[in-house]
């Protein structure tokens, strides 16, 4: 017995009892449809008995298998040379597999030079070129530091002159530091530098010195510094004393004297400045 799905049309082929003579509900497997499908109509009476001592017919054969597939085409010849003359467009055909063109011999342009590779692999005595080491990269910080350790080093050998060897005529000329002391007021030695060495083995120093107002008005005095020097103009002794009088009119002067016994051996240049 063959069942049709009314919905999708899909054919079933089951025996006829599956159904039975009153037809039962069933649904499709392809679409899931259910319908009451009638039951077989029964043979008459006289075929029944006819046939009551035949086998039980065997099931329609499956359908017939498909047809062999066409043999593959022959191969396709290589087109000749175009011409100049016009060729008129092909028909559209089967395509051809180009199953038996190998892979390696189509070329690979993911990469440069392939051609120049593959003619560099044939040769023998190609040398695979060295890649270019980047050049190294300078630090700039650390050349900021040096510059700047540098500077610093510079600029404190310059303080340390102008402390040990004082500021330099053209200096104060330029106007770069300022003059020590009111130009209106001069030095002059009264009692010159003298050495002598005391009983107790100590050497004694003392000198006198005079500070003159040379100028139209009343100018202060202000405290003198001592300076001793060596042979070579460095600074070997130093300290900070006052005069007997602290401001002077023009005309007037005041006295300076000092006595010590703590001096170097090697000082031998006596300076006298205002300390500003």
């Amino acid at each position: 017995m063959i069942l049709v799905c009314p919905n999708c049309a899909t054919r079933y082929i089951v025996p006829d009892s599956a159904v039975g003579p009153n037809g039962r509900q069933v649904r499709c497997a392809a679409c899931k449809h259910s319908w009451f499908q009638e039951g077989a109509a029964l043979a008459p009476r006289e075929e029944a008995l006819a046939t009551s001592g035949m086998p039980e017919v065997a099931a329609p054969p499956p359908p017939p298998a498909p047809p062999p597939p066409p043999p593959p085409p022959p191969p396709v010849e290589e087109p000749a040379a175009p011409t100049v003359e016009p060729v008129a467009a092909p028909e559209e055909s089967e395509p051809v597999a180009q199953a038996a063109s190998p892979e390696a011999a189509r070329p690979d342009y993911r990469f440069d030079d392939v051609y120049g590779r593959a003619e560099a692999d044939a040769r023998d005595d190609w040398v695979e070129p060295e890649p270019a080491t980047a050049k190294p990269r300078r630090n700039r910080l650390k050349i900021w530091t040096y510059a700047a350790l540098a500077f610093c080093l510079a600029v404190g050998a310059a303080g340390g002159a102008l402390w040990y060897f004082g500021a330099p005529g053209w200096a104060v000329n330029l106007g770069l530091v300022p003059e020590e002391g009111d130009p209106d007021l001069l030095f002059y030695l009264s009692k010159p530098a003298e050495r002598r060495k005391l009983p107790t083995g100590e050497e004694y120093f003392a000198f006198g010195a005079r500070i003159v107002n040379s100028g139209k008005q009343v100018l202060p005095v202000p405290p003198v510094l001592v300076q001793l020097r060596d042979r070579q103009n460095r600074l070997v002794f130093s300290w900070t004393t006052k005069a007997d009088r602290t401001s002077l009119k023009p005309g007037e002067e005041a006295s300076i004297n000092e006595s010590r016994i703590d001096i170097p051996k090697n000082a031998e240049n006596l300076s006298l400045t205002f300390v500003q």
